[in-house]
């Protein structure tokens, strides 16, 4: 591996693992394919991105990753149509650019061996996100692409699903389907949360229409916690219908009790479904979007930075497919899967608000993947704290990654060591990363063979999402085909 030489931008940092140049590959779950990995209706998990590629990063995250034949077929379709629009410019891709390093002084994480301790003996199909709601901590709840959002108390699955959008979701997933939810801070008093998904094939419209993405507002029954309203209480956000993949899929409330909606492009090859959309903050694709839910439509949230002159909504910009993203405190961490060559990892640190992370005119921290895209909006490039190199002939030890899953930041006190970490991983990747913040600035990634993470049933094989209990303490939806929900521990 060649780490080169170093940049660092204001806080944020950027390290490329740059390895030869090389023909595109087929991305997974988005476009690399995409992430959004989450089952189909015969029970195979799609990728972030499309929900059958990977999470985009070589598969597509940008559409939703499927560890199973909805996964590879979804990638697929999404890795062709990006590798159709952008071989010529990758190929042109200069091997020798150089990749900005952390600070020398910023050493990368130690990692002690780990294990995963399952939350529950059972497993699932096409899980791949899991929150706890606030003030139930024996409680997990489980987002299968399929539609069904179930309850796992004290390790045991409830029989009855908390809700069950089956008809709504439809089936024929790819990275789309039901990909996640967030529950309201006071979600203990007023039974609010809110769920977010691209109904597919067969949906009966009762949801959202077919592909177009969505975070819609659900009720919790009141005479029963244990299973919601079946009818929707109002749409959040939902946009026009696009391309099957790059969806986006991740939603969470986070500093100031405002929620945060990842939008992916729009699908298609270097946003080819929605042309322009990404760089123009009146647009709600490939976004960041802050909202106040207590508010009334269209909930954008006050001290958005594009009120005039764009959408109200619009918090950040330039983002490919974001599958999977999580808030540290008030910092943010996205995972944002790539088209054929690069995967990213984006910060901002402190909530700065109107960042521009780039795409298409850059993939990762290279510009030039996508022929004639250039900046766009009122914000310069900011570029990603880690650029993985997946193309051919790359040296990179994340060089198999397809559709990057953004993970999360050590919080708890189970491992005292990796306090303060910053785990991610990928759809169908081998290894997950470890990064370590120096105080604005971040180091290499670490590298944790999945292979040496022994689980109660083998060893690691892939990892879907990273969640975070009431705890603090690091969870992930794991392995294909069939889904468990794991701790990571000490071995």
């Amino acid at each position: 591996m060649k780490l080169r030489a170093a940049l660092s931008i204001g806080t944020s940092v950027t390290l490329a693992l740059l390895g030869a140049c090389a023909e595109d590959e087929a991305l997974g779950p988005e476009g690399g394919n995409s992430p959004v990995g989450e089952s189909t209706s015969d029970g195979s998990v799609s990728s972030s991105e499309g929900g059958s590629s990977s999470t985009d990063g070589g598969s597509d995250l940008d559409g939703t990753v499927s560890p199973d034949a909805t996964a590879d077929a979804t990638a697929g379709a999404d890795a062709l149509a990006d590798a159709k629009t952008d071989a010529k410019a990758d190929a042109k891709l200069d091997a020798k650019v150089d990749a900005p390093v952390a600070d020398a002084g910023c050493t990368p994480p130690v990692i002690p061996a780990l294990r995963i301790l399952d939350v529950s003996s059972q497993t699932f199909g096409s899980t791949y996100f899991a929150a706890q709601a606030p003030g139930s901590p024996n409680d997990w709840y489980l987002v299968e692409q399929n539609g069904m959002v179930r309850i796992v108390r004290n390790g045991t699955p409830l029989a009855t699903p908390f809700l069950d959008l089956g008809a709504a979701m439809g089936n024929g997933f790819g990275e789309r389907g039901l990909l996640s939810i967030a529950f309201h801070p006071s979600y203990a008093n007023n039974g609010r949360f809110f769920v977010m998904g691209t109904p597919a094939t067969s949906s009966n419209g009762s949801f959202a229409p077919e592909n177009a993405d969505a975070v819609v507002e659900f009720a919790r029954d009141p005479g029963n916690a244990d299973v919601a309203l079946p009818t929707k209480v109002q749409d959040i956000v939902v946009l026009p219908a696009s391309d099957t993949n790059h969806n986006g899929g991740a939603i969470a409330f986070g500093p100031g009790g405002f929620l945060f909606v990842a939008t992916g492009d729009g699908g298609g090859g270097c946003e080819s479904d929605q042309s322009g959309a990404v760089q123009n903050t009146s647009s709600l694709f490939g976004k960041m979007l802050r909202l106040d839910v207590n508010a009334s439509a269209p909930f954008a949230a006050a001290g958005n930075p594009f009120a005039a002159g764009g959408d109200a909504r619009v918090y950040h910009y330039g983002l490919r497919n974001p599958f999977r993203w999580n808030f540290d405190g008030n910092d943010l961490y996205i995972g944002d899967v790539g088209q054929n060559a690069y995967e990213e990892i984006s910060v901002v640190l402190g909530n700065g608000a109107g960042k521009n992370f780039g795409w298409p005119a850059f993939e990762g921290s290279v510009g030039g993947t996508c022929a004639g895209k250039t900046l766009g909006g009122p914000a310069p490039h900011t570029p990603p704290i880690v650029t993985v190199d997946r193309r051919g002939g790359s040296t990179s030890p994340f060089a198999d990654y397809n559709s990057v899953i953004g993970g999360r930041v050590y919080r708890g006190t189970a491992m005292p060591t990796l306090a303060g970490v910053y785990f991610f991983a990928d759809f169908t990747g081998g290894a997950m990363g470890a990064v370590r913040n120096c105080s604005g600035t971040f180091s290499a990634p670490a590298v944790i063979q999945l292979s040496q993470v022994p689980t109660p049933t083998g060893t690691l094989a892939t990892i879907s999402s990273f969640a975070q209990g009431l705890d603090g303490e690091l969870y992930v939806t794991y392995n294909s085909g069939t889904t468990r929900l794991g701790r990571l521990a000490l071995q």
